[in-house]
């Protein structure tokens, strides 16, 4: 059954901001899968990472993915690494619509430079570069929907998702 809609897309992509507008426009609830997970561990991602490791992060991650796509209709705002676990890529493909948001590596700098929040797998251009080079085709092959984010405002963003889903719907 698909019923939830997925925001993907890699660090900086405007995936929190997205699922936050699609929720208010559409009325749908929504889920920030890293921002629970901070909630839930008592720890920032950054905290955790230095704490554990990355690939324990992806562990819990995927745990708690998988278990909470039996709720009722949401809006999930993705950790940008959700697509590295299988399991949570076939749960991406069979449980709702999947949408990418896009942006250009300098695009994703200008606004992780812009905000507060810590990213620990930020460190520079060549790192978002390898990082974007490692999950592109998971990303492509989870997507049911590719939006563009460059130069966009979010409003136009959310428009753009919802005119996209109504539009396969019929």
């Amino acid at each position: 059954m698909k019923s939830h809609i997925f925001i993907i897309g890699m660090m900086g992509t405007g995936k929190s901001t997205i699922a936050s507008l699609l929720s208010k426009k559409l009325n749908i609830p929504f889920i920030d899968t890293d921002k629970d997970l901070e909630d839930i561990l008592n720890l920032s991602l950054e905290e955790f990472f230095k704490k554990f490791s990355e690939k324990k992060f992806r562990e819990l991650e995927s745990t708690y993915f998988v278990e909470h796509v039996n709720s009722s209709n949401c809006i999930y705002a993705t950790g940008g690494g959700i697509i590295i676990n299988k399991k949570n890529r076939d749960v991406l493909k069979n449980y709702g619509r999947t949408i990418l948001l896009n942006a250009s590596i300098e695009t994703i700098i200008k606004r992780l430079e812009n905000d507060s929040k810590k990213r620990p797998l930020f460190t520079n251009k060549n790192a978002l570069e390898n990082i974007w080079d490692e999950r592109k085709q998971y990303y492509h092959q989870c997507s049911d929907i590719i939006i563009d984010t460059d130069n966009k405002e979010p409003q136009t963003i959310a428009k753009e998702i919802i005119k996209k889903l109504i539009y396969e719907n019929k």
